[in-house]
């Protein structure tokens, strides 16, 4: 007999949850690291290309929301570096994310729902910040100056269980 599971994920993390009316577009990973899928993307110094919030700034570079383009979507093209064996998405190493490498054309999500990972406390509807610390998203701003609050984007359905992906929504575009 099988068991009733008390929690489902709301996908995998990078994963578009809706395609009504989303918008991806395709910049180059212009950073020295790897892109998780699921990442917030913001434009580099440059303007030619994305990179990752916290992984690829320079000592004394900071993000801003300006630069702030989206949300880096999971590619099904890269399954055995995107998906895990078993049906567990957790594997010694961590969750097996998958990643748009340096120098990779990034499909990056400007507008519409996605499956990320996230710190718990989220209500529907409510704000989305990201801890400058880590990159971690979360629920509430921090002391000054410890989070940047994403304007664009609002919390859909929110996790139901640890390690689980919540539903985020990008209302409008931010970099045209």
């Amino acid at each position: 007999m099988g068991k009733v599971l008390p929690t489902f994920d709301l996908g995998w993390p990078g994963a578009i949850s809706r395609s009504v009316d989303d918008i991806v577009v395709s910049l180059k990973n212009a950073g020295n690291t790897p892109i998780r899928f699921g990442a917030p993307v913001f434009l580099d110094a440059s303007g030619a290309g994305v990179s990752a919030f916290v992984t690829g700034m320079n000592p004394g570079e900071t993000r801003t929301f300006e630069q702030f383009v989206g949300f880096a979507v999971r590619d099904p093209g890269k399954t055995p570096d995107t998906y895990p064996q078993g049906q567990d998405m957790q594997t010694d190493t961590g969750y097996q994310e998958g990643q748009w490498n340096p120098g990779e054309v990034v499909e990056v999500l400007v507008r519409g729902s996605i499956s990320l990972r996230a710190i718990a406390g989220f209500q529907p509807g409510g704000k989305v910040y990201i801890r400058r610390l880590d990159g971690s998203l979360v629920a509430g701003a921090g002391a000054e100056g410890t989070t940047l609050l994403l304007e664009n984007v609002r919390c859909k359905n929110p996790q139901q269980g640890n390690g689980t992906c919540s539903e985020f929504v990008v209302t409008n575009r931010n970099v045209q």
